[in-house]
């Protein structure tokens, strides 16, 4: 294998859990070059990584990447999306000599390389076993290992801006979240920053230009001294090395999450819709924190359906459950 395209839409977190099976696509073919098809808001996460040669996005210009892939000639290509159909058109244009995908929709038929997705398996593992798939045998999934590496200049970065915590415990806090259905409220939020502050932690804010109300919030009702606010100035790849240097964070299911687990970080996660199963840290250093109500979780197959509770999963959530979730961890380490 010379050249491969591994093609990855959707979001932050489903490109941060493809990490390992790059890994082992790395391992397997050591001289061949691998690219991946995104899009804009994920493409961001491959810049960590230097497995990766090129990245290229399919909603820049869909019909000019299209000509520049197929004219490239990939041996192979992975197609890790797991409901829509684009991916596997845009793959099978491609023309590659193999393809390997999931079997979910029918697309078996399109594929020389099938896996079968579980909904309740962690999908770290399931890309894991599309290179498997491939390769015929990789390492197995490891929840208590980190896998993705963080350069030594963007750990520069992370440890000059984080010198002003001193000796303090430095907790990271995502207030924001993809979608209505992950949300938590910024006022709860802020009780547990103010709880950390009390406690002598040290609280660095952390995510995309979609948290920055709430983090002003949260700023504005915290001790300066306290608490750093980053949201909407770092890139991911100094969001990654941030996370590194922490010592916990706490964040909805959200790309933070995946991203904190994927760089070793504890995690505390607030799940709601979402499935824990799949989608969740596992190990020994992560807890969930979520409500059991009978209708959660309730996505199915990648789809939401309407709430019609006005997402009480999220909404009764309390400050004291993640409070109580943060010392039961913290503690135990």
């Amino acid at each position: 294998m010379q050249r491969l395209l591994v093609i990855r839409p959707g979001g932050l977190g489903d490109a941060a859990l493809t990490y390992p099976m790059l890994r082992a696509l790395r391992q397997g073919y050591p001289e061949a070059r691998i690219d991946v098809l995104v899009e804009k808001r994920n493409a961001g996460i491959y810049a960590i990584t230097d497995i990766v040669s090129n990245v290229y996005r399919y909603d820049s210009n869909a019909l000019s990447v299209l000509r520049c892939l197929r004219n490239l000639c990939y041996d192979m290509v992975i197609d890790t999306e797991q409901f829509h159909h684009f991916s596997t058109i845009f793959a099978n244009f491609l023309r590659p000599k193999y393809l390997c995908g999931f079997d979910t929709l029918g697309r078996r038929r399109f594929q020389t390389h099938s896996v079968t997705y579980d909904v309740d398996t962690y999908e770290g593992r399931s890309f894991l076993a599309l290179a498997a798939a491939v390769l015929g045998q990789v390492d197995d999934f490891d929840p208590e290992q980190a896998f993705i590496d963080v350069g030594s200049k963007a750990q520069a970065w992370a440890h000059n801006n984080l010198e002003v915590a001193g000796e303090r415990q430095l907790v990271v806090v995502a207030p924001a979240a993809s979608g209505a259905s992950r949300l938590w409220p910024v006022a709860r939020y802020a009780e547990v920053v103010g709880w950390l502050i009390s406690r002598k932690y040290f609280v660095v804010l952390l995510g995309g230009r979609d948290g920055i109300e709430a983090a002003r919030s949260i700023e504005d009702q915290s001790s300066p001294e306290a608490v750093l606010n980053l949201v909407g100035k770092t890139t991911l790849v100094q969001s990654a090395a941030v996370l590194q240097q922490a010592d916990l964070s706490i964040s909805a299911d959200t790309g933070v999450m995946h991203l904190a687990y994927g760089v070793g970080t504890p995690t505390i996660s607030l799940f709601g819709s979402g499935l824990p199963l799949k989608w969740a840290p596992p190990g020994r250093h992560h807890r969930i924190v979520r409500k059991e109500l009978p209708c959660s979780p309730c996505i199915r197959f990648g789809r939401l359906p309407p709430c019609p509770h006005e997402i009480a999963c999220m909404r009764e959530l309390c400050s004291k459950d993640v409070i109580a979730a943060v010392e039961k961890l913290m503690d135990e380490r």
